[in-house]
């Protein structure tokens, strides 16, 4: 199930960190109604870029939106959405324009999917996820990096390795085992 937050005028928005540097470590983007936890640097990244992506279609979007794009719903003061976001989920941006209508951008971070209808909505958004990457690269931790793990796995490997040899070496015999005595036999030889 995808959630569409449609997104008409100035945003409230609000961009928190949550346990910095830690395994449960989160920076959070809420936009009106709709909460987003998002886990690591890299989904930080992703949606970042999907703002940027929305930014190129500026040109495209009215200046101001008609405000009957938010109609109330019956009963329902807002909605409500929350999603955590890790693993890099889908994150894109598309311009769609019908004719006889304005223009809408629609950004997708996951099961999230923001109708943006104007100008200060994309700037206003766009903003706060901007200011989510920044923040991401100081509240989470960094992904550990498996080269860089094993590369290291290896000098190691190499330091403790025993040298070259050079064409006239020869490793070292072990000394020779005294010869048992044939007379007392083999432990084998008495058991038999």
């Amino acid at each position: 199930m995808k959630a569409i937050v449609s997104l008409v005028g100035t945003q409230d928005t609000t961009v928190a960190r949550h346990r910095p540097g830690t395994d449960g470590a989160a920076v959070s983007v809420r936009v009106g109604g709709a909460l987003i936890y998002i886990k690591d640097v890299e989904t930080a990244q992703s949606f970042q870029a999907a703002w940027q992506a929305a930014a190129q279609h500026a040109r495209d979007l009215p200046v101001r939106s008609d405000p009957l794009h938010l109609r109330p719903m019956r009963g329902v003061d807002e909605p409500v959405v929350m999603m955590d976001a890790a693993g890099m989920p889908p994150a894109f941006a598309r311009l769609e324009q019908r004719p006889g209508q304005p223009a809408c951008v629609w950004v997708t971070h996951g099961r999230i999917v923001f109708a943006v209808h104007d100008h200060a909505a994309l700037a206003t958004t766009g903003a706060a996820f901007r200011q989510a990457d920044r923040l991401a690269a100081t509240v989470l931790p960094p992904e550990v990096d498996l080269r860089a793990r094993y590369q290291a796995a290896a000098a190691v490997r190499g330091l403790l390795a025993a040298p070259p040899r050079r064409n006239g070496d020869h490793p070292p015999r072990p000394a020779a085992a005294a010869r048992p005595d044939r007379a007392a036999g083999s432990s084998i030889e008495q058991a038999r």
